[in-house]
Formats: structure tokens, C-alpha cells, sequence
């Protein structure tokens, strides 16, 4: 069974969008991001997400920062959000992995009792920040339960960790089996010197260092399809950051456009493979 792929937004690419004076209201984003055609929206604890999803028939995906002494209440909290995913970044970058299982072992206990489903982001600042520390959890947590852990992937900080030169494929997608169970996906797009480059060339085309970064999606999506799937859809985000927070810099072109077209390059690429 092939797995369904459902992509999101999040409300973080359209901050001061499109300028700090003529932000949209939440509204008016959650309104675009339906007629773009998303089945989703990511974004924090926002009181009116729930009526917002509703109103336009989108899923929620929630992103909480959580370590020891929270994650139970985010937890508890979330179930009001009804979000189909929760992203979690856990704890900080100097938590060492041992601790950091720990606490991730019972995020995934307590997320289980409630109903929730949730992803460990591979993340800057958080106890995953290094390959190293993320493979150092995710062996810890094996060894507990005996099953792979669930992260989200966004590879750019990866590369830019390590400066990787394309092909970016050998070393961010070395553990296999630990991609193939991952249910949600952040597509930044990437070099191995910068954790988000332009999609476009501003004349309609792509821009050249995303071609090298769209190669390593579709090796990326070959592993996936070729594991199958376990009813659960895949939630993916092509998750531009906005000007303002200085992952877009003022030469990039237009952050939301970029964001719409890189959604349809990464569906083209996963529909030929035989997704859905």
C-alpha cells in the first residue's frame, strides 16, 4: 500500500507577508493556503486555529518546543487543537541524548494514552541538532522499546552542519529505515552551506542549487515508497522561512510563490515514483 501524501503550510512562511505594514490576517492566510490547494496548516498554539481548519477543511499539524518539565501540559493542551500531528523540537542543544531519550520515551508514552501522534524534529537548537546526537536518541530509544524511532525530517540543518556537497543523498539518508517510518517531512530547501536557498531563478525557472536539492528529495522519496505504508498519510511541508526571520534574504524571490511552486515540484516528483 502506497502512502498518501498530504502537504502543509505553515503560517510561519507568511509572517510579514507580503510586508510588515500589509501583513495578511490570519484569516485572509488560512483562506490562501486553501485556495493553493494544502491540505494543512502548521503553526504553534493559535486560539483560532481550530475554528479556522474547520471553516476551510484543513488539517492542523501543532509545533510545540518541549522538554522535561512541559511536554505534559503542551500534551494535554493539544487535544483541543485536534491536530493530526504534533512536530516537537525536545529540549535544548546542550541536553545530552541519554537525557533527551528519556524525556522523548515518555512524550511518545503519554502522546499514545491521549490519542496524539508525534514527530521528533531534527532541528537546530534542540537535543537533535548533530547527526550525531540524533543517532545517539534514536539507538537509545531502539534499545527501550525495541522499535525505530519516529522523527521529522528537515535535512537542511544537516547539511549545512556537516557543509555537504551534492549529491546530498549518501549521508542524510544513511539510515534508511529510520526514513521510511517518518510521517511527516520539512522541505527547506538546502545546500551544504546555506539552510535555505531560492526555489526560483525569478524568471520562471529553477534556480540551479534547488535542482541539486530536488535530487536528493526524489532519492529521498524512493525510500520512502519502496517501504510501503501503514495507513497513516504523510504530512510534508515545503516550509520556506519568511524575510524576516533571515532564512529568506532580501534578494530571494518572493517567499509564498517560491513556497507554492516548490509544493508542486516536490508532488510531480513523488506521483512519479507511484505515490499518492
Amino acid at each position: 500500500m502506497k502512502p498518501e501524501l498530504k502537504f502543509f503550510a505553515g503560517l510561519w512562511t507568511l509572517r510579514e507577508y507580503p510586508s510588515a505594514e500589509g501583513e495578511w490576517t490570519l484569516e485572509k492566510k488560512f483562506a490562501e493556503i486553501k485556495r493553493q490547494g494544502f491540505a494543512a496548516v502548521g503553526g504553534r498554539f493559535l486560539p483560532e486555529a481550530p475554528a479556522l481548519c474547520a471553516e476551510h477543511g484543513l488539517d492542523y499539524v501543532l509545533y510545540v518546543d518541549a522538554g522535561p518539565d512541559d511536554f505534559a501540559a503542551q500534551l494535554h493542551r493539544a487535544v483541543d487543537w485536534r491536530p493530526r500531528r504534533i512536530n516537537v523540537q525536545l529540549c535544548e542543544h546542550d541536553t545530552p541524548p541519554a537525557e533527551a531519550a528519556r524525556t522523548w520515551l515518555a512524550v511518545e508514552k503519554l502522546a499514545g494514552e491521549l490519542g496524539l501522534a508525534v514527530d521528533l524534529e531534527l532541528h537546530r537548537d534542540t537535543a537533535t541538532e548533530t547527526p550525531e546526537k540524533a543517532a545517539a536518541i534514536a539507538r537509545a530509544f531502539h534499545d527501550a522499546t525495541g522499535r525505530p524511532i519516529r522523527f521529522c525530517y528537515d535535512c537542511s540543518h544537516f547539511a549545512v552542519t556537516k557543509h555537504l556537497a551534492p549529491p546530498f543523498a549518501p549521508r542524510l539518508l544513511a539510515e534508511p529505515g529510520l526514513v521510511a517510518t517518518a510521517r511527516q517531512f520539512h522541505f527547506r530547501p538546502f545546500n551544504g552551506h546555506h539552510a535555505q536557498i531560492p526555489v526560483t531563478d525569478g524568471r520562471g525557472g529553477l534556480a540551479p542549487e534547488c535542482r541539486d536539492f530536488l535530487a536528493f528529495v526524489d532519492a529521498l522519496f524512493a525510500v520512502v515508497l519502496a517501504a510501503g505504508g501503514d495507513g497513516e498519510a504523510i504530512y510534508a511541508c515545503p516550509e520556506n522561512g519568511p524575510k524576516v526571520s533571515g532564512y529568506a534574504l532580501s534578494c530571494f524571490p518572493d517567499v509564498w510563490a517560491d513556497t507554492v511552486r516548490l509544493r508542486d515540484e516536490l508532488r510531480i516528483r513523488w506521483r512519479r515514483r507511484g505515490g499518492v
